[in-house]
């Protein structure tokens, strides 16, 4: 990573509270959304949707006190689109239209579409589809590729209580949300020795 972006990132870290302040309160107090958060995340990264611009990310966090599972999406300004298909237990979590609404949302990268995707995520039924989602991609990753070690800055738009298996871990708490910073923490080569 360049200085710059280095730099970029730790202001933006001042602003927002660690993982670790967030859920200080756990299990009697969760973080009222949406709110921002950052920190370290075992992660995966999936493409394949039909709007390229959205990329999902998936991973898990683990704090003294709970497992946090992660379902983040990522618009155009900061990630690139993907080029494998979806595996088949994702596109039947996909099922629900609410929820692809939302994704359709989240991948527009705009305050305005931004606000009618936390909207839509009210909507009963539809994190839970969304974590249907992501624990289908999990699970598709998991075997075949190491999680990469990333610190993330994210936009919380909704929690969906566990537990959840994201492939062999059990998440206490999933947030849905959209990036608003990746940093890896590991190389790809580091994780592969």
């Amino acid at each position: 990573m360049s200085g710059n972006h280095d730099a970029a990132i730790d202001a933006v870290k001042r602003q927002l509270p660690s993982m670790e302040q967030a859920f200080a309160g756990w299990p009697t107090a969760m973080p009222a959304g949406p709110f921002d958060v950052y920190g370290d995340v075992d992660l995966y990264q999936t493409g394949g949707f039909e709007d390229p611009r959205l990329v999902l990310y998936t991973g898990v966090s683990r704090l003294p006190t709970l497992t946090v599972g992660w379902c983040l999406f990522g618009a155009s300004r900061n990630v690139q689109p993907g080029k494998e298909s979806l595996p088949s237990g994702a596109r039947e979590a996909l099922t629900d239209t609410t929820a692809v609404r939302a994704l359709q949302l989240l991948a527009v990268d705009h305050p305005e579409t931004d606000e009618a995707a936390i909207e839509a995520l009210t909507v009963p039924g539809v994190t839970g589809s969304l974590v249907a989602l992501a624990c289908a991609v999990h699970q598709e990753h998991e075997g075949r590729a190491v999680p990469l070690g990333c610190e993330v800055g994210t936009a919380v738009y909704a929690c969906h209580h566990g537990p959840v298996h994201l492939g062999s871990i059990a998440a206490d708490v999933v947030l849905i949300g959209s990036l608003i910073w990746i940093a890896k923490t590991e190389t790809e080569a580091e994780v592969a020795e």
